[in-house]
């Protein structure tokens, strides 16, 4: 009886739709390689110089860029929402803003192809 009763449990449990699956990341743009010349605050994070992926990604109702390094670990993650451009872009690039203490911070990327700008969305 106690074999049945833990067998229809993990049944029960097994088809059951995972947490992990409603929060999957689904691509929203292409990836683009930016190279960042001096160091940039992204997040709470701060980039050093050298070559990033960048890629706006959905996950559950919100959209994120992401940065991964050259070796695919991902090293930050801010939520961003897409403004509408009037052309494509021709490049992938960021844009940034300096606070007063000099540190140049992300405020959007732009993806080559796409008729948006990922604007860094901020508390």
């Amino acid at each position: 009886m106690t074999r049945i009763v833990l067998a229809c449990a993990f049944v029960a449990l097994a088809s059951l739709p995972s947490r992990a699956a409603d929060q999957a990341m689904q691509a929203k743009s292409p990836k683009a390689e930016i190279k960042i010349s001096s160091a940039l605050v992204v997040g709470a994070e701060t980039l050093k110089p050298g070559v990033y992926q960048f890629q706006c990604v959905t996950v559950g109702d919100t959209d994120f860029l992401v940065v991964t390094n050259d070796s695919g670990k991902e090293v930050a993650r801010v939520p961003c929402r897409p403004e509408e451009r009037p052309a494509k872009n021709e490049v992938s690039d960021y844009r940034y803003t300096r606070r007063p203490d000099g540190v140049a911070e992300l405020t959007g990327v732009r993806f080559r192809g796409e008729k948006v700008i990922h604007q860094v969305v901020t508390n």
